[in-house]
């Protein structure tokens, strides 16, 4: 009976064996030939050649952001959004990220691109030559490409931005990133008791107002004269256009799902021309003419005034449900002198920035200005814009306002009266000059001061990675300091100017002008 069950017991094992390897072995053929492992975990997906490509991309942008950083040449006028190097965002294109529909999303990001592309061409270009090789071939390792670091970026940039259209669940989580942080420092504000003593420094600024209105009161032909007056000029024979002709280069230039005025090359420049600002300087020294900076070494940059120039950009506002286009007009001067060693707001290099804001019909709306440190922000309304200026409660600065609304009739190009020495606007008017003599001044773009070249070859940004140039700083820094704003009186770049010591103002802000200023409904339709 014992052998015969252990006969059966035999067959039976026999039996199940065959099963077994008629069961494990296409079972094991088929992990074999799928590449799972006999652990119990799943398939390994393998990445496509467009997702290796993507994470090519990625390394490439993130080796540039290494050797920029090292090398010290980061560029900040636009900034960076974690997780997309191949974007950036400024305050006023960061206003749209809870607005824009399908259509708008692909427009905004092809904006977001074109910041970031000029960007990282101006920090490549700023490398210092051993470095950009360097950054080349690692480059065109990683890419397993010959291009240039250049060209290698462009065509990432395409890629990338593709994958993100691709990818709607990452909408949101852009749209929450591109933001831009201020100009100020909070623990600044707290170490120096703000809510105490911004009230002190109102008082100051307030007082500041009251001298500018009497000295905007005296009549023009008795302003003082420390020097010669200089009137600073556009070449001749430039084409100024009309409000008809303005009008249809800015409805022509808006046709793209924002609505954003974005004029060609050639319109850019006529427009800038048409309401190009005469500068009539009190000239009583050097330090009072207008240059071109220049980077001759690693050393503090200066003014070379045998090249009188005037910088251009351009820049967009939002009033209500309209964009509107500004025109930048940017003048340096080599220092703003000390008056004595007590005088905190002197030193090395100056600069006024003059801004032109454009109706749809083609009219001057609004002039505003600031030196370039950020400081002295004063608007000038022209016949277009409401006269009523909103009285802001509690210790915020007001919006300064020194003279009556301009009145503007056939010529659209004011005339700017700057003081000697302290470079202040002292009036702004229409009409012929008092200048005992003209000069011509030639045009630049904004974005030649992003890199200007060396002696030795390579190429500088006047710039820091802070927005700051170099050795301009003031004195007034170790009194101002409480308000929180970093380096206050010294020189910056396009998006770091605050322009408010008491609450919170940046200049380049999409919406500055809203419940200050509106469109006169008296002219709107003109």
């Amino acid at each position: 009976m014992i052998s015969y069950d252990l006969e059966l017991a035999a067959h039976n094992f026999k039996a199940l064996a065959m099963m077994a390897k008629l069961f494990f072995i296409p079972v094991l053929l088929v992990c074999v030939l799928t590449g799972c492992v006999l652990n119990g975990s799943l398939p390994i997906k393998q990445p496509s050649d467009s997702e290796r490509s993507q994470t090519a991309c990625l390394d490439a942008f993130a080796a540039v952001g290494q050797a920029v950083l090292a090398a010290g040449v980061m560029d900040t006028e636009a900034s960076r959004i974690d997780g997309y190097p191949y974007l950036r965002v400024n305050r006023f294109l960061s206003s749209f990220r809870g607005e824009v529909n399908a259509e708008g999303y692909v427009f905004w990001l092809k904006q977001l691109q074109e910041l970031a592309n000029k960007g990282w061409r101006v920090e490549i270009r700023n490398l210092p030559k051993l470095s950009g090789q360097k950054l080349q071939k690692r480059v065109q390792a990683i890419l397993s490409s010959q291009a240039t670091t250049i060209d290698a970026l462009h065509d990432c940039s395409g890629k990338l931005l593709q994958s993100q259209l691709e990818n709607n669940s990452s909408q949101n989580d852009l749209k929450k990133l591109a933001t831009v942080a201020d100009n100020y420092q909070m623990w600044k504000r707290v170490i120096g008791i703000y809510p105490l003593t911004a009230w002190a420094f109102k008082t100051g600024i307030e007082k500041w107002h009251e001298e500018t209105r009497a000295a905007y009161k005296q009549p023009l032909d008795q302003l003082p004269v420390s020097g010669e007056l200089v009137r600073y000029e556009s070449p001749p024979g430039m084409e100024l256009l009309n409000s008809t002709q303005i009008a249809e280069i800015l409805k022509n230039a808006s046709k793209n799902p924002l609505k954003m005025p974005l004029p060609t090359a050639e319109d850019q420049q006529q427009l800038f021309n048409s309401f190009a600002p005469r500068f009539e300087i009190d000239v009583a020294t050097h330090d009072d003419r207008i240059g071109y900076p220049v980077l001759q070494t690693e050393a503090a940059p200066r003014i070379d005034t045998s090249k009188p120039t005037v910088f251009q950009h351009l820049s967009h506002t939002r009033l209500g449900d309209k964009i509107l286009l500004q025109l930048n007009y940017t003048v340096w001067f080599p220092a703003r002198p000390k008056s004595s060693i007590f005088d905190l707001l002197g030193g090395h290099m100056d600069g006024i920035t003059w801004r032109v804001t454009l109706l749809p019909n083609g009219k001057p709306w609004l002039f505003d200005t600031i030196h370039n440190c950020g400081c002295y922000h004063l608007f000038f309304p022209t016949q277009y814009a409401s006269n009523a200026i909103r009285v802001d409660k509690g210790c915020a600065e007001s919006y300064f306002q020194p003279q009556q609304a301009l009145a503007i009739q056939q010529d659209m190009r004011p005339v700017l009266r700057i003081a000697a020495t302290t470079h202040y606007i002292e009036r702004v008017y229409f009409g012929p000059s008092q200048a005992s003599r003209v000069i011509q001044y030639q045009w630049d773009d904004t974005d030649k001061l992003r890199s200007l070249g060396l002696k030795d070859g390579n190429y500088r940004n006047l710039f820091g990675q802070d927005g700051i140039v170099a050795s301009t700083e003031r004195s007034e820094r170790y009194l101002f300091w409480p308000m929180g704003i970093l380096e206050p009186g010294a020189m910056r770049q396009w998006g770091h100017h605050a322009t408010a010591f008491v609450g919170r103002r940046h200049f380049d802000e999409a919406r500055l002008f809203e419940g200050v200023y509106e469109i006169n409904p008296d002219f709107s339709a003109r």
